[in-house]
Formats: C-alpha cells, structure tokens, sequence
C-alpha cells in the first residue's frame, strides 16, 4: 500500500513531466477552427463603413461559393438583408440574412446585371445566357419562374447592362456587348432603340434629379448622355479630351445627391464633372493606383462626400470629397466587380469579386 506522502510525491512528478513535456491537459476541444476564406473570396462585406472587411462565403456548414465569378450583385430596397448575386457560370445566388449564407435561385446559365424594382416588392430583372444566347428575364413576387422578355437574335453578343429609372420603375434601360443600348417603358413588354455605340456599354447612370438625363459608359471609347430620355443621345467624350492623359473609360457613376455631377473611372484616374459633363476635372486620387484601370467608383447614398472606389488590390475610401484617402489591402485572388453600398445602412458594404482577363 502506498502512503499519502509518497502518492502526493508520485502525482507531483508525474504532472511536471507532462507540462514539462509541452503536452495540453485539454485532451479534447469543442473550439472551431476558422478558415481564412478571404484568398478565394468572391463576396466580401464591411460593417464599419471600410475599416475592416470580411469574406462571406458560405452556403452551410460544408459548402461555400469561393468558386464562383461574381459579375454583378445587388441588394433588395425592401429588405437590405436579401442580397443577389450573379455570376459567371452559376446562374444567381441570394442570401436573405446579410452575406452570412447564400442559396442558388434557379436561373439560366450567365447573369451579367441585375436590377430590383424599387416600387414593386419582389420584382427582377436579370440579364444573362442560355445556351449561348443572350436575353433578359423578369421574376415578379411569389412566382418562381423566370418570364423571357427580351432576346438577342444570334449568340454573338450578350445583354451587358441594366438600370432602373429611380422614378418610374416600368423603365428599365439595356446595353450589349455589341454597343447597342435600348429601353422599355412597360416593364419589359416592349423594347425601343437608344443608341448603337462602338464598344460594349458597361455603365448606365440616372441623374439624381432629372430622370430623363442618363449617361452611358462605353468600353475603352467615352461617355454618351441623353437629356431627354433616349430620344436623342450625344458623345461627349471630346469633351473630356480636353485633360491630359489616357481617358479610356471604364466605370460611369451619378452622384446620388447632386444634379449634374458624375464621376468616370479611367484607366488613369477619376475624373469629375459638376455640371453634366461640359467640364472635367481630375479627382486628387492616390498617385500609385493611376496605374490601373478604374473599373469600380461607388458613392455613399446617404453622403455625397464619401466615395470608394477600387485600384488592383486595394480599396481606396474617402469621407471628404477627395481631399484624403484611406485603403484596405486585398488579401483575395480575384478582383472587385463591384462595391454596392447598403441604401438603409451605408455602414454596410459589399464587394463582388471576379476574375478580369
């Protein structure tokens, strides 16, 4: 029989060995390991208005959409937390709690653009591919199917572009990657031409004011801009010709507050008009990220002054018109399609991420 003394002795040695050893008295852990998804991000969200961004990959506890383009997005002006994706090979992806999860909503092949309608909850629009062929579908609320409404007549080219007017959700503007912008007036029952352009649009943008002014970014070319609702169109990239540099245009924004004032990205720089692009002016952006293509600008659409936009792996931020510029690194493989602000809460943002050829 061993004694007290010697039992204390021998329990005394046999625990500093094991800590001695380096061994963990925790034999087992109910602690989950956290994956750092950010490197094949393809979503990625900010709560704090950009300090600090999270990747928001998840479909459940097994799968996740780190595979996935992503070359739209968009989030519900009814209910911020229902988020849209489109993406290059797997059709639309929504979330309806904020990023934290995402399901696939049935929907044929490539989504190039989607827009919500503003004045009818539930309403899409998406322009996309099936089999090839380029068109643009609609889905109204508590209806699964997605109604055809437009088609390109060969499998050349694609719908590129989508945007609402913010006054009269029934007008909805289209352009393809063959340059030709068109609209319709009656939600997508019949179509009109705008304009044929020389390279694919990749932006449509209303003035905050007055509806019946959009311009339209065209790839690589300039900026078109009607006054009067599409009846008559204009080029006015001789008029940004005036600044010095390469003005291959890349990204058109409006400033949701202000008439007039729009922004381009370039594949230099930012450049600012005031009033309605007679005159340009160039945005005191960082002097290192003019060595990329500007391909996303987005504004704050409850404070004009506050603006981000996206150089190579960065995203710049500023709260003062431009006077001074905050970044936040992109740890990620992909690059940003497209920063969306939160209209309810701007402090929430998302990024979509795709590759660029």
């Amino acid at each position: 029989m061993i004694s007290m003394k010697k039992y204390s002795w021998l329990i005394f040695g046999l625990v500093s060995i094991f800590f001695l050893s380096g061994c963990d008295l925790n034999f087992a852990s109910n602690k989950t390991v956290e994956v750092d998804w950010m490197p094949k991000a393809t979503v990625i969200k900010t709560v704090d208005g950009g300090s600090d961004w999270q990747a928001k990959v998840r479909i459940d506890d097994k799968k996740n959409i780190t595979t996935l383009n992503v070359l739209t997005g968009a989030i519900d002006p009814f209910d911020s937390n229902r988020i849209y994706l489109g993406s290059e090979k797997n059709g639309i992806f929504l979330s309806e709690d904020g990023a934290e999860s995402w399901v696939q909503v049935k929907f044929p092949e490539k989504v190039y653009s989607i827009v919500l309608d503003h004045q009818n909850q539930g309403t899409v629009y998406a322009s996309g591919a099936l089999n090839k062929r380029g068109k643009i579908f609609k889905k109204v609320a508590n209806e699964d199917e997605w109604k055809e409404i437009y088609t390109e007549p060969s499998d050349d080219t694609v719908v590129s572009y989508l945007a609402m007017n913010p006054f009269n959700s029934n007008m909805v503007y289209a352009g393809t990657s063959a340059g030709v912008i068109f609209r319709t007036i009656d939600g997508g029952n019949t179509w009109n031409n705008v304009y044929k352009a020389e390279a694919p649009i990749i932006s449509i943008a209303f003035d905050s004011q007055n509806p019946s002014v959009v311009y339209f970014g065209v790839f690589q070319r300039g900026i078109l801009k009607t006054t009067d609702a599409g009846e008559e169109t204009e080029e006015i990239t001789n008029k940004i010709l005036t600044l010095n540099g390469n003005r291959q245009i890349f990204s058109v924004v409006t400033d949701p507050y202000h008439t007039n004032r729009l922004y381009a990205g370039t594949a230099d720089g930012i450049i600012k008009s005031v009033d309605g692009g007679e005159n340009w002016e160039e945005l005191d952006i960082l002097g290192s990220s003019k060595n990329f293509p500007i391909r996303c600008i987005s504004i704050n659409p409850q404070n004009s002054n506050e603006l981000m936009y996206v150089a190579g792996k960065a995203i710049y931020k500023t709260t003062d018109g431009g006077e001074r510029w905050s970044t936040f690194q992109l740890d990620t493989e992909k690059n940003v399609s497209r920063i969306i602000y939160d209209t309810k809460n701007p402090a929430n943002v998302y990024a979509t991420l795709r590759s660029f050829q």
